[in-house]
């Protein structure tokens, strides 16, 4: 048999109503966020919406077991994260031997011209 956990509710003033507190955030500026969850209803039936919100637009709910929430510390960045695959990212751009290189190779693997 699985067993299910359901995480805490608390209250998110955002919504005037109860949401699910999925984790904890310590970010690098020594603020806490709530990465929370909850369902909306609608006459077609019910949506989940998820956010992560500043701590103090959550309140605890008196009855609920806090402590298995887990709590994650976001270490800061000194740069946005690199994309491989984009060209114009400075951090992966070819040296000039290396584009030099790729060059002559594309030149090699050239097809013939057609002579009309």
């Amino acid at each position: 048999m699985v067993e299910v956990r359901v995480p805490p509710a608390v209250t998110y003033r955002a919504i005037g109503g109860p949401a699910f507190l999925l984790g904890w955030e310590r970010h690098p500026d020594r603020s806490w966020w709530a990465r929370i969850l909850w369902i909306e209803m609608n006459p077609d039936g019910y949506t989940g919406r998820h956010a992560r919100v500043p701590g103090t637009d959550v309140a605890p709910i008196p009855g609920q077991d806090y402590s298995g929430v887990p709590c994650h510390r976001i270490a800061a960045r000194t740069r946005p994260p690199s994309d491989p695959t984009d060209p114009r990212d400075p951090h992966h751009r070819p040296s000039p031997k290396e584009r030099y290189r790729l060059a002559a190779e594309q030149a090699l693997r050239r097809r013939p011209e057609p002579d009309f």
